[in-house]
């Protein structure tokens, strides 16, 4: 079986190593890379992974990343491909497996938002250190390419509207995990600089209004985070 995964990205250095060495395990690997000024592209090419830059004159611009979502995977000859961000981890204890047998073109993972105090440590998987999280709106990021011809992400990929042999599988064990909240000083530095990049296009269409979220905002999530939080993995 034959799996790519597809994913964009811009100064992820802190937790790119933790999604190369986990979505290695089960094929090749594409990063779209938006200029990033650390050390991301390096790390990527240290690992054998397929990367091709592109611009946005420096601005994040939500309608680009989502047409690249849309269109990077549609020369791919796998079996299934998996596209998502730099911080976002599909998993199962054995994937290819169940990959192997699963109804369906697309599946629905159930999504969560992992939480950790502190960024994590491990040399391991990052889920071996991160366990629990907060069940999240999911997104069709799991699918065959060979039966698609059209994916449609809209912004932020929580909806899609697929075209060709759509047969959705929203019931299977497989689960996404959003390692976006490692530690409130991993967000609030994400999101600040995140902020330096806000696009006028992002602006005026209402796109990652989360990620003006003051430290306050922040420490209020955490909190409330706090007490919803269920064992994941």
């Amino acid at each position: 079986m034959k799996i790519e995964t597809f994913a964009v990205c811009h100064n992820e250095e802190k937790i790119l190593p933790y999604f190369i060495r986990h979505y290695s395990q089960f094929g090749s690997i594409t990063i779209f890379d938006n200029y990033s000024t650390d050390n991301s592209v390096t790390i990527a090419k240290k690992s054998n992974v397929h990367i091709f830059q592109f611009s946005t004159d420096n601005e994040f611009r939500e309608d680009i990343l989502t047409n690249i979502r849309n269109i990077c995977w549609k020369e791919s000859k796998a079996d299934w491909v998996m596209v998502v961000d730099i911080d976002e981890f599909i998993y199962h204890k054995n994937l290819i497996q169940i990959l192997e047998t699963i109804e369906g073109t697309v599946i629905l993972p159930r999504m969560f938002n992992m939480y950790s105090d502190t960024f994590p440590t491990t040399e391991g998987q990052i889920y071996d250190e991160v366990k629990y999280g907060v069940e999240f709106n999911s997104k069709m990021s799991l699918f065959r390419p060979k039966e698609l011809k059209e994916i449609n992400y809209e912004p932020g990929m929580h909806f899609a509207n697929p075209e060709g042999n759509f047969n959705l599988n929203f019931t299977s064990p497989i689960i996404e995990m959003h390692f976006k909240n490692l530690g409130q000083e991993y967000v609030n530095n994400h999101n600040a600089y995140i902020n330096t990049r806000q696009s006028e296009v992002n602006r005026q269409n209402g796109w990652n209004w989360h990620l003006a979220n003051t430290p306050e905002q922040t420490a209020q999530d955490f909190l409330i985070a706090k007490t919803k939080l269920i064992k994941v993995i």
